[in-house]
């Protein structure tokens, strides 16, 4: 079985705008407590939904899995990257940008590993006939 990253461009230009778009959060986060509770769930909101469509963009999920296997062990990887980045997404109005700025450099590193999930393909190897096997012992 091999993985393959079905187009790295892609991957790339999705990585760095989720990374950009995770960093430039570090501002509304210190100033959470300033703001009304409703302007600051509607723009997270509005940012995740956004982010989901990056996720989403130019994914064939037919493509991604040739067999049940494959398919149960990726929907297993995107639960448990779902539990690391609610885990590491706690953050605090009164945390210092440095230590804003760490935990956004986490959160964005599962984001990243959901978007390798999403993105990467799996293809099953391909099994050698006996007699290709034969040929091949035998020009030896």
């Amino acid at each position: 079985m091999r993985f393959v990253l079905s187009n790295p461009r892609l991957f790339l230009s999705k990585t760095v705008m989720v990374f950009a778009l995770s960093f430039a959060l570090i501002p509304l986060l210190q100033w959470k407590s300033d703001l009304p509770a409703l302007a600051y769930t509607g723009s997270m909101v509005g940012l995740h939904v956004f982010i989901l469509g990056i996720y989403l963009y130019r994914v064939r999920f037919r493509d991604l899995d040739p067999d049940r296997r494959s398919l149960v062990a990726r929907i297993l990887g995107l639960a448990i990257t779902t539990y690391l980045l609610s885990t590491t997404s706690s953050f605090s109005a009164e945390s210092s940008v440095a230590t804003l700025a760490l935990q956004m450099l986490a959160v964005s590193l599962v984001h990243m590993g959901i978007l390798a999930l999403l993105m990467v393909r799996v293809i099953p190897a391909v099994r050698a006939q006996p007699s290709e096997v034969n040929a091949t012992v035998s020009a030896r």
